[in-house]
């Protein structure tokens, strides 16, 4: 009997920090307004470049979307790479044109709400 209870204790530990994603921060904002829609979605860090133009890091196991109408941009760190995917186009490490004026504004969105303000 004690070892069923040192099992269910165990596996209810395994689930609450598989939940909580081993302590990191899981922060989703939404904004409606004007007929326009802004959703930022992220886990762990993110760190902007100095211009605030672009992602300089994300932390381990991080992530962070951004969804500004019908466009979204979902940018992860793959092994210390950041890797981004717009509007379902498929993961890439280089983005094109479009890719980098889109990131610009996501990222605009981003530090204007706040986001890892409180570093």
């Amino acid at each position: 009997m004690k070892k069923i209870q040192q099992f269910m204790a165990l596996a209810g530990l395994m689930l609450l920090a598989t939940a909580c994603r081993f302590g990191g921060r899981h922060t989703t904002i939404i904004e409606n307004a004007d007929g326009r829609t802004v959703k930022i979605e992220y886990r762990g860090q993110t760190y902007f470049t100095e211009d605030g133009k672009a992602i300089k890091a994300i932390s381990p196991h991080g992530s962070v979307s951004c969804s500004i109408n019908s466009d979204d941009l979902v940018a992860e760190n793959d092994n210390g790479k950041i890797v981004y995917e717009i509007n379902g186009g498929g993961k890439q490490t280089n983005l094109d044109d479009y890719g980098k004026e889109f990131l610009a504004r996501a990222v605009h969105e981003m530090i204007k709400r706040g986001h890892n303000n409180d570093r």
